[in-house]
């Protein structure tokens, strides 16, 4: 390069620098941008996942097809039944997981879900146990125990949920009791519901009464287990379940859950859990 123009380009690349950091400090400094009036249709594809949960949490609650179905709306997905599918496939949240499973099927049967009463929220069970008082005798007593009657369980409320006359009926083919060695630890109620044919079916919404109040929850949740299978985790009580809206059958009652075992060491066959089975009744 001519040396008379060396000085020239540095110039010039000296000036380029100069204004490209001015234009920085006044992009970024001066006049940042600002969005305003921004739509859920301009959120991130993580973005959007997180509103389709939200969406689906609200309308389990609220039981608000119109409003759940107009939020979907303004999301703008191209398939939001396969984006709803794969989200329940990979929720680790069993409520939000159940969800996004009912807001995925009532997307299908919209005149159902508008046909359903909106509804304010349950209160949840207290699963956290009461807490242990370790009392120190410092000086030691005799005292002769008492023998105290065992206190009886109460009965659980009734159901709240009125039943749909034009679903289908299934009826209780088989009622068993779960040792604490079947269940693995813990305590839990397990329904299984199959079609005419003894298929499983998913889908199907399960109510449990408690005096701690009612749950609900689908089965299908956990294929591994089987198309129609759902279970609840419970304390120990006393229960009745049933089917509930897209399903009707029988109320059982008096499904007993004993003491909690530790480690199934001090009472290995103390009931811990029920199966229940319903087959859709069939005419023929």
């Amino acid at each position: 390069m001519d040396s008379a123009f060396r000085p020239l380009v540095i110039s010039w690349l000296l000036a380029l620098v100069a204004g490209i950091g001015l234009g920085l400090f006044f992009a970024w400094y001066v006049f940042p941008v600002s969005y305003t009036q921004a739509q859920p249709f301009d959120l991130d594809e993580r973005a959007k996942d997180e509103m389709l949960r939200m969406i689906a949490s609200s309308y389990a609650l609220d039981n608000s097809f119109e409003l759940a179905a107009q939020r979907v709306y303004y999301l703008q997905l191209r398939d939001v039944k396969t984006r709803l599918n794969e989200l329940a496939r990979t929720e680790s949240n069993g409520l939000t997981q159940q969800a996004l499973v009912k807001l995925r099927l009532d997307l299908d049967r919209p005149s159902v879900a508008r046909a359903r009463s909106t509804n304010t929220p349950r209160p949840t069970r207290n699963l956290t146990p009461a807490p242990r008082i370790t009392v120190i005798v410092l000086e030691p007593t005799a005292i002769v125990p008492t023998a105290v009657p065992p206190t009886p369980l109460p009965t659980p409320i009734p159901p709240t949920s009125e039943p749909n006359p034009n679903a289908p009926r299934f009826e209780l083919i088989e009622k068993r009791a779960l040792d604490c060695v079947s269940v693995g630890g813990g305590a839990m109620l397990r329904v299984e519901v199959q079609d005419a044919s003894g298929n499983g079916l998913p889908g199907i919404l399960v109510e449990v009464n408690s005096v701690r109040g009612n749950e609900q929850f689908y089965t299908g949740l956990k294929p591994e287990q089987g198309n129609g299978v759902g279970d609840v985790t419970v304390v120990p009580g006393t229960y009745s379940v049933h089917l509930i809206e897209n399903a009707q059958s029988q109320v059982v009652e008096d499904l007993r859950i004993d003491t909690n075992v530790v480690e199934c060491g001090s009472n290995p066959s103390a009931t811990q859990g029920w199966h229940l089975v319903f087959r859709q009744f069939s005419s023929n």
